[in-house]
This record gives structure tokens, C-alpha cells and sequence, in this order.
């Protein structure tokens, strides 16, 4: 079932990513934080399928005179249907990779923004404003993704917990269940939004 964007949260204090989203040959997606750190990971011209930065603007690979990677002029404004059924195709194939599941995107916008800024979490990207995990009202406030992953792997009903990330977006975490011979613990987690507004103060309205 989709799930539809609520209007759009902001943090004061979370630094809004900006750099670069680039979705490679076999549809993977991967943020970068500059130019010269995209420039140093791309190997080829044709391993880019598709170049974005933060307004949509979607670029290709092309080299100098040097045989050097650059990056082209922009090709114009990326296809939003084209772009969404991407991700959504990605993030089901690399739950894993991609465990934050945001509002289902209805607009160029808001899919941009949630690119941007899922990406840059999961990239374990340290912003301004910390996490906020609160199980049962003990609140904690964990610096990246993978230091909540690390609070909740212990835990063993998950339902008590809810996690807020440094955008204001509020999520259940679940336990994707492993093999049948593991402990229940052992599953990944992943994290599906939730409604609500979240204050930094720690109240929700």
C-alpha cells in the first residue's frame, strides 16, 4: 500500500544535504556530500546513469583532456515518475541499505527532499540536531543512524520504541525477521514513518 507525504517538516537546526545524489548502472542510488568526493569514487563516464543535485537538475560523466571524470553541463530537470519508480525499486531490492521508509512522494519536491535526506542519514551523515530515540520515555539522543540501530538491537519489543530523525520525521522501527533459527534480536531494523510533528524539546504536537 502507498503511503502518502504529509506536509513538509523542517528542523531548524538540521543542515539541509546538499551535494549530490547519483544513481548508478544497475539503479543503485548513492549520496555524496561534494563534487570532488563524487568525482574520486566514479571510475567510468557510463557508470552514472543518472546525476542529481539538490534541485532536481540531472547531469552526466564526461571526461577531459586529461582522460579525468567531470561532470557535465546539466541535461535539464530529472523525471519525476522516472525518478520515484527508481527509488522505490531500489529501496525494495536494498532494505538493508535503505531502512528509512518515508511518506510514499507526490511530488518532484518532496521526493527530492527525502532523497537528499534519507541518503545522508544512511550515509551516516552527523548533522546539527541528533537523533531522538525514546523507548518508553527514557530518551536518548544518538548521533547517527547506525548508533540508533546499535540502542535498539537489544531490545526485543521494538514497539515501544519511536525514533525521530534531525529533519523532524517521526518513525516506528521494525525488525525484519531473519532465519527462523536466529533470535528474534537478530533481524535487521528498518524504520517506517509515522504521522506527527516532532518539537526538538521532546513533545510531540
Amino acid at each position: 500500500m502507498k503511503r502518502t507525504e504529509t506536509t513538509a517538516r523542517t528542523v531548524p537546526d538540521a543542515t539541509v544535504p546538499n551535494g549530490y545524489v547519483v544513481v548508478d548502472e544497475n539503479g543503485n542510488f548513492s549520496y555524496y556530500p561534494s563534487r570532488s568526493a563524487m568525482l574520486e569514487d566514479l571510475e567510468y563516464v557510463d557508470e552514472a546513469a543518472c546525476i542529481l543535485d539538490r534541485a532536481g537538475n540531472d547531469y552526466g560523466l564526461t571526461m577531459d583532456n586529461d582522460r579525468n571524470l567531470r561532470l557535465g553541463p546539466s541535461l535539464g530537470t530529472v523525471e519525476f515518475n522516472w525518478l520515484r519508480q527508481a527509488w522505490t525499486n531500489n529501496q525494495h531490492r536494498n532494505m538493508q541499505t535503505h531502512p528509512l521508509q518515508r511518506f510514499y512522494p507526490t511530488t518532484l519536491e518532496a521526493l527530492l527532499g527525502g532523497l537528499f535526506e534519507t541518503l545522508s542519514l544512511e550515509h551516516a551523515r552527523v548533522t546539527d540536531a541528533p537523533w531522538v530515540l525514546d523507548v518508553d520515555g527514557e530518551v536518548t539522543h544518538p548521533a547517527t543512524l547506525k548508533d540508533v540501530d546499535g540502542l535498539l538491537a537489544g531490545l526485543d519489543h521494538l514497539e515501544r520504541a519511536t525514533v525521530h530523525d534531525p529533519f523532524g520525521h517521526n518513525y516506528q522501527p521494525i525488525r525484519h525477521a531473519g532465519h527462523r533459527f536466529f533470535f528474534p534480536a537478530a533481524g535487521s531494523i528498518y524504520y517506517v514513518e509515522i504521522p506527527g510533528r516532532f518539537k526538538r524539546s521532546g513533545l510531540h504536537a
